[in-house]
C-alpha cells in the first residue's frame, strides 16, 4: 500500500522526535514543544504563500526582505504609539504592495517570478539597511509584545494566529475558484489559457497574496521582541521553499497542498531545535535545507521524464 505524502511526513516527525527524546530526555517537554510552534508560527504564513506561488509554477526569492520591510516600518510607527491594530493594516496592506509590485513587473515584462524577485530581495533588504543605517529598533513600547506574549491555553498568540490561518487555507483551496486556477496554470499553461483562465491574473495575485502572508508573518514574529534586528527575515526563503518541497509540493508547478506544506514546516523546526539538543553545528541546518530543495528538483525532473518516457 502506497502511504500519502502527509502521513509519510507525520511518521518522520514522530520517529525524529522519538529518537531525539531517547538520545535527550526532555526533548519532548511543552517547553521544547512550545518553540518549535511558535518557530513554526513565524515560517508559516509566509510558507503557505509559497507554496501558491510554486504550485502556480513561479518561485518568489524576495519574501525575506518584505517581512524585514514590513517589520522594521511596523515597529518604527509602534515607537509613535500607532495602535496594534493599526500596525497589522500597514503590515498585511505593506507585504501586500510590495509583493503587487513583484506581480507588476512579472507579467507586464514577462520575466520570471524568481528572476524579479531575487531583484526585489536586493532592493528591499539595501532599503532597510539605508533606513535603518544598519541599527537595530529599540526601545518598543509594552503593548507591542503582548501580541506575541498573550497566551490562550498556554500558547501564544502568534501560534493560534498562525495555525487557525493555516486551516482556513486548506479550506479556501479547496472551496475557491481562483485556486483551481492556480493549479490549472502551474500543470500546463497553454491548456489553461485555452479554458480562459488569465495566467497574468494568477501570477499577480499569488505573488500580491504571498506579499500580504509575509507582512503577516513580520507582526507575529517581530511582535515576540523588545528589539528588532536589521537583518530580521534573513534566510526565510530558503526555509520556506524547503519546508514547500518537503510537504510535497512540486518545485516545477502544478502540484501541491496546503497540508503538507503546515507539515513540512513542523519538521523543518523540529530538525532545527534537534540539532540544538543533538549538539550539532547550526551551519547543517542551511547545508539540510539546501540539500531538501536539491534533491527535490532532480526528484521532480525525473518523475517528469518517467511521464514523458510513459506517454511515448
Amino acid at each position: 500500500m502506497k502511504l500519502g505524502r502527509e502521513f509519510t511526513l507525520l511518521l518522520v516527525l514522530v520517529v525524529l522526535a522519538t529518537f531525539v527524546q531517547f538520545v535527550h530526555p526532555g526533548f519532548l517537554s511543552f517547553r521544547t514543544i512550545h518553540v518549535i510552534l511558535e518557530n513554526s508560527a513565524v515560517m508559516l504564513l509566509s510558507a503557505i504563500g509559497t507554496t501558491l506561488v510554486i504550485i502556480s509554477g513561479q518561485i518568489d526569492l524576495s519574501i525575506g526582505s518584505v517581512l524585514a520591510v514590513c517589520a522594521i516600518t511596523s515597529a518604527q510607527l509602534a515607537l509613535h504609539n500607532v495602535p496594534l491594530v493599526l500596525l497589522f493594516l500597514w503590515s498585511i496592506g505593506l507585504g501586500a504592495g510590495l509583493g503587487a509590485i513583484n506581480g507588476l513587473v512579472t507579467v507586464l515584462f514577462k520575466v520570471p517570478a524568481m528572476i524579479v524577485t531575487l531583484a526585489a530581495m536586493a532592493i528591499w533588504r539595501g532599503f532597510i539597511l539605508w533606513w535603518t543605517g544598519g541599527y537595530w529598533v529599540t526601545d518598543l513600547p509594552d503593548y507591542w509584545k503582548a501580541l506575541g506574549s498573550t497566551r490562550i491555553l498556554n500558547f501564544t498568540l502568534p501560534i493560534w494566529i498562525a495555525f487557525s490561518i493555516g486551516v482556513l487555507m486548506i479550506f479556501l483551496v479547496r472551496k475557491i475558484r481562483f485556486f483551481r486556477h492556480v493549479y490549472a496554470v502551474g500543470s500546463n499553461r497553454k491548456a489553461a489559457k485555452l479554458l480562459g483562465i488569465s495566467e497574468g491574473r494568477v501570477t499577480f495575485l499569488v505573488l500580491t497574496l504571498n506579499g500580504a502572508l509575509a507582512g503577516s508573518s513580520a507582526l507575529l514574529s517581530a511582535s515576540r521582541f523588545f528589539i528588532i534586528p536589521s537583518n530580521i527575515g534573513t534566510g526565510l526563503e530558503l526555509s520556506a521553499i524547503a519546508a514547500v518541497v518537503i510537504g510535497g509540493t512540486n518545485i516545477m508547478g502544478g502540484r501541491g497542498k496546503i497540508e503538507g506544506t503546515i507539515l513540512g514546516v513542523l519538521l523543518m523546526t523540529t530538525i532545527s531545535s534537534s540539532l540544538v539538543f543533538l549538539h550539532i553545528e547550526s551551519v547543517w541546518d542551511d547545508a539540510f535545507k539546501g540539500m531538501i530543495i536539491l534533491l527535490a528538483i532532480i526528484s521532480d525532473v525525473l518523475r517528469a521524464r518517467r511521464k514523458s518516457e510513459a506517454r511515448l
